[in-house]
């Protein structure tokens, strides 16, 4: 099967180590994963939830599928196609001595999403925006995804959003979406969204 052009594996890593060996530990982690494609990796400094541990961020573009870059790393899918997080457990060590867990995430499409969690977009005139009268409302992306479609060049994006004055997110797909070149600002802990004419509220 043809690699699909757009290839986006992440994973955020949570480091049992002091803050002052951040930059070491980004420059470690960023050489153990260069093998497998061009890699950014952010500290982020203590986890907040967890101060004794540092937080990083990964962003890797593999030079293969994402499933084969994933399934090289040691991760293994459940019976849903989802990828569970590793947790150290033992000896065993993911990438660096320090690592305690992982958590991986990844797209492969024909392109990447139009549009990013918190961008403020137009619903236009389509079945169910009329069915849900939200033809020419505003709302927010929450989240993007695309059904499961094996091959990842056929694969179409679709968008969770929430229109402004509900509480429920919609499904839409990209092409019943419109830019607006603004952005929401999520609030609360429902995440709910609040958009102003400015585009932050």
């Amino acid at each position: 099967m043809t690699l699909a052009p757009y290839r986006h594996v992440w994973m955020n890593l949570w480091v049992r180590a002091p803050e002052e060996q951040g930059a070491e530990l980004t420059r470690e982690v960023a050489a153990a994963l260069a093998p497998l494609g061009r890699v950014t990796v952010v500290s982020r400094g203590p986890y907040r939830r967890s101060p004794e541990l540092l937080a990083f961020d990964v962003e890797l573009e593999p030079v293969t599928s994402t499933t084969d870059c994933l399934l090289a790393l040691g991760f293994r899918p459940d019976e849903h196609g989802f990828w569970p997080g590793w947790e150290r457990r033992g000896d065993e060590v993911f990438l660096h001595p320090a690592v305690v867990g992982a958590q991986p995430g990844e797209e492969e499409a024909a392109a990447p999403s139009p549009f990013r969690n918190g961008e403020v977009v137009v619903i236009l005139d389509c079945p169910a925006a009329r069915e849900e009268g939200l033809v020419g409302a505003e709302a927010v992306v929450h989240s993007s995804f695309y059904p499961d479609e094996p091959d990842p060049l056929l694969r179409r994006w679709h968008h969770q959003v929430l229109a402004g004055g509900r509480e429920r997110l919609e499904p839409f797909e990209s092409a019943e979406l419109r830019a607006t070149g603004r952005r929401g600002v999520v609030v609360g802990p429902s995440e709910a969204v609040h958009v102003a004419r400015a585009g932050v509220a």
